[in-house]
């Protein structure tokens, strides 16, 4: 059970019984530290931590069941993760040279109310920003203009997790760039080897510098998008069809399952792909709608206040309700990406005749005067 858990090929079931099993049982923990040791010697210097880290973000949960690994587990399997997450730590590199270890910690992270990275020595490093700001250096990793120092190899990844209401930016070692939205995870190296590759949930635009040797690879659940160098956007939260919309260059789009299935798309083409598996391609008509939180904005021509509350609440990971007056208002104009959702409620009510209220969880809009 244990080498079919750590190869990745443990069904759903069998994973949540093995990680109640080892919340419980001191003596499976010990054997799983065992063979633990023994599968990542077992791969020597050829382990491929980006190729680990894919493991460990499917080890819990199925696609389309989750936004990140943890929350959606039960209580029970919750405390199991956590307790698994420990029994990783005890393996120094001394120990295992080869293999990073801590980064089996990566994608079973608990989500964060603030930016902040993590990487795989087991720093944690908080950002108070709306937008943190990140960038690869030769000996660390820069978090809003302070400098960490860490190990810089392929080996060496970081994992930034972006909450709700907020966004991060990143420069790469190789002077590539992504802008990753809120509710969103990434994992990159800190130092690019024989191949450039990141994962991913959620949402986020790059600019990829070209280099015609090393194709930058980003994957997400079952696609994964191959390119030179160019720029577009990857989309893929939790119960929406994964997208990828190509601004410039050319990229190519798989389905890791069948790489027989893949689409070359030119610039100005989105391909979706939705939970039956089914492939689009169709012309982006509106480029705005789609980049606009790159920006730290939201744009409104004529849109009703009630999609306005729905996109905003969104974003910030809210649940908003509007009475009928208040649904039907008409906004035009451009909204500043505030660091919380009562922020831009506030703003809204010094342009438009509405008041604004939190019961139970759930925020009220309604007209003003009532």
């Amino acid at each position: 059970m244990f080498w079919e858990y750590l190869d990745g090929k443990a069904g759903p079931d069998t994973k949540r019984q093995l990680l109640a099993l080892l919340k419980d049982n001191e003596e499976a923990r010990e054997e799983f530290r065992s063979t633990y040791k023994q599968w990542a010697e077992s791969r020597g210097h050829t382990f491929d931590p980006l190729s680990s880290l894919y493991l460990v973000m499917n080890k819990v949960g199925t696609r389309r069941r989750r936004s990140f690994a943890i929350p959606v587990l039960s209580a029970v399997a919750v405390a199991a993760a956590i307790a698994a997450l420990l029994i990783f730590t005890p393996f120094s590199r001394r120990q295992a040279p080869a293999v990073p270890v801590a980064e089996a910690e990566l994608y079973t992270y608990p989500e964060s109310d603030t930016p902040l990275a993590v990487l795989s020595d087991g720093q944690v490093l908080h950002s108070d920003a709306v937008e943190m700001q990140v960038s690869c250096t030769g000996s660390g990793i820069r978090i809003d203009g302070r400098d960490y120092p860490a190990a810089v190899s392929a080996q060496a990844c970081c994992m930034l997790d972006v909450p709700y209401g907020h966004r991060a930016s990143v420069q790469f070692a190789d002077g590539s760039t992504v802008k990753v939205n809120y509710h969103s995870r990434i994992i990159f190296p800190l130092s690019f080897g024989k191949e450039r590759g990141v994962r991913m949930i959620g949402e986020a635009l790059f600019d990829v510098s070209r280099d015609e040797g090393r194709p930058f690879i980003v994957e997400m659940d079952d696609v994964r998008v191959r390119v030179l160098g160019t720029r577009f956007l990857v989309s893929g939260y939790e119960c929406d069809p994964h997208r990828v919309a190509l601004v410039s260059g050319s990229v190519n789009v798989s389905l890791k399952e069948s790489g027989s299935q893949s689409v070359t798309l030119a610039p100005n083409q989105m391909y979706t792909l939705d939970d039956n598996g089914k492939i689009n391609v169709e012309d982006v008509s509106d480029w705005r709608s789609l980049l606009d939180w790159a920006d730290g904005v939201y744009r409104a021509d004529g849109t009703s206040m009630k999609e306005i509350l729905s996109c905003l609440a969104r974003y910030y990971g809210e649940t908003v309700e509007c009475e009928a007056p208040v649904a039907d208002i008409a906004c035009t104009g451009t909204l500043y990406l505030r660091p919380a959702f009562s922020d831009m409620l506030s703003e809204l009510s010094i342009i438009f005749p509405i008041n604004s209220c939190k019961r139970d969880g759930v925020w009220f809009v309604s007209r003003s005067g009532k």
